[in-house]
């Protein structure tokens, strides 16, 4: 099942994984899919552009497609915007929908790779958005992004502030020499993950293939 009435992230989650594994949507469940997804966007007002969780996604929580948790309403409501216009536009759907969401990305500060505290999940978020062409000039965002993302690293393959499988899974997505280079830096906490028993089985096989692409890209 695709579209989870209660849930636009859970309604994503199953987008994502269709998308991520190569499965494509009949003409019927793509239709479907993306008139409710759109019926999520507000039109008018401040919020033009966004696309609304449900109350249930408040209520249950949010996570990422590789199992991070979203603490905050804001990362919620950030990166489901940016996931909604990334399969949005994956469906061939741009034109009105696509702009006002765009006008509202570009307003927020993790447009500009903000780094404080779930922002910095929203900059991951933003980045799978530039990683399909999402906005005119994606890829100098991109880079700039990837740029401010080296300045966390911890030094062991790992990024201070962001989340991990996340932003694996958005630097392998991305087709940038300088995404490459922080995949080759990320490469031994990778080998590390694949070394040990896994901890959330739920999104482990998720993970592990994420881990497996970036390896296979470094």
């Amino acid at each position: 099942m695709i579209i989870h009435h209660n849930s636009l992230s859970m309604t994503l989650d199953a987008v994502n994984e269709a998308l991520f594994n190569g499965r494509s949507l009949s003409k019927v469940e793509n239709k479907e899919t993306v008139r409710w997804i759109a019926g999520r966007q507000v039109e008018v007002g401040k919020q033009a552009g966004l696309f609304a969780p449900t109350e249930d996604d408040y209520q249950q929580g949010v996570r990422l497609f590789t199992g991070e948790r979203l603490r905050t309403k804001l990362a919620a409501r950030n990166i489901l915007t940016a996931e909604a216009a990334r399969a949005l536009l994956l469906f061939d759907i741009g034109g009105d929908i696509l702009e006002r969401t765009n006008r509202w990305l570009l307003g927020q500060c993790f447009a500009s790779a903000c780094t404080v505290g779930e922002c910095a999940h929203s900059t991951i978020g933003l980045m799978r958005y530039l990683a399909v062409g999402g906005l005119a000039d994606s890829e100098k965002r991109a880079n700039a992004h990837i740029a401010v993302l080296s300045q966390h690293r911890d030094g062991q393959g790992r990024w201070r502030r962001f989340p991990f499988y996340y932003t694996l899974l958005a630097l392998c997505e991305t087709d940038l020499p300088a995404a490459v280079e922080e995949m080759r830096y990320a490469a031994p906490a990778c080998e590390r993950f694949l070394r040990r028993s896994p901890r959330d089985e739920l999104f482990a096989p998720r993970q592990r293939a994420v881990v497996e692409r970036v390896l296979a890209r470094c």
